[in-house]
């Protein structure tokens, strides 16, 4: 009895394999017959540099069709990538396919940090990593802007303006340093809309325009930009509670421990 009932469990295994792999031909023959079902696009944040009618046509420029056309197994999810990442708002692309027959595509758009305008008429935006971005024909990032005093050349030095001047001269700020001061300016609610432009002057100073009020900002040198922030902040809040903002031509935040304003001159 033991014996017929091992030899039953081996049948029994042996039909599942079979089955099993029976099971595993039709699938394969199946995936690899089965057509492109269908393409999602997902682009991740709300700049408009890229889009799926763009995507699309890049594919179908590059040769690429993605369609009941052609063989769901035949797709190179590598290509695809490589293809897209050629774009130069693309930060990084994600191709991959589904059981299904459907294609997904994922893209992370480069993320302009502020908006560059030289005095040699040269203009770009600067990326998160630091890195030149054209500016695009159909669409504009809301985003700072740094004019002024800067040698557009000092900015295509190299890949990355990391520890580059932004001008010429010896004593010109560090553009790695103004990207910082940038990063801070929108990690904080109040500066982010209140700050819409960096200017450099001819002293290699930094002056800030601001969104809301009739003013410069004149916040010098980048040495200890938040205290500096933190004095003008104290004076939104408190001071211009007595006196119009409107009624001072420049807030000067050079000097230590005290902001020094002037007035306007309505004469």
């Amino acid at each position: 009895m033991k014996i017929r009932k091992a030899y039953k469990i081996i049948i029994g295994i042996v039909l599942l394999a079979a089955y099993l792999v029976g099971i595993g031909i039709y699938v394969s023959r199946k995936y690899h017959e089965m057509p492109c079902k269908g393409v999602s696009v997902e682009i991740d944040n709300t700049y408009a540099f890229v889009s799926k009618d763009i995507v699309m046509k890049m594919l179908d420029d590059g040769g690429m069709v993605l369609d009941s056309t052609v063989r769901f197994s035949e797709i190179n999810y590598a290509n695809i990538e490589k293809l897209i990442d050629e774009n130069v708002y693309v930060e990084e692309t994600q191709a991959y396919g589904d059981l299904w027959g459907n294609v997904f595509i994922k893209i992370r758009q480069r993320d302009p940090v502020i908006r560059v305008m030289t005095e040699d008429t040269a203009s770009f935006y600067l990326d998160r990593n630091m890195k030149v971005m054209p500016i695009c024909d159909y669409f504009s990032a809301d985003v700072m802007v740094l004019s002024g005093h800067l040698r557009s050349s000092c900015f295509y030095a190299s890949d990355s303006v990391d520890n580059y001047m932004v001008n010429n001269d010896k004593n010109s700020l560090n553009i790695d340093d103004i990207c910082a001061f940038v990063n801070y300016l929108q990690s904080d609610e109040l500066w982010r809309n209140q700050i819409t432009q960096i200017y450099v002057n001819a002293s290699n100073e930094l002056e800030l325009v601001p969104r809301v009020g009739n003013h410069i900002i004149l916040l010098g040198g980048l040495d200890d930009y938040e205290k500096k922030m933190d004095k003008l902040e104290a004076m939104y809040s408190k001071g211009f509670e007595i006196t119009d903002w409107n009624a001072y031509s420049i807030i000067n935040l050079k000097f230590k421990d005290q902001v020094i304003c002037k007035k306007r001159n309505n004469g």
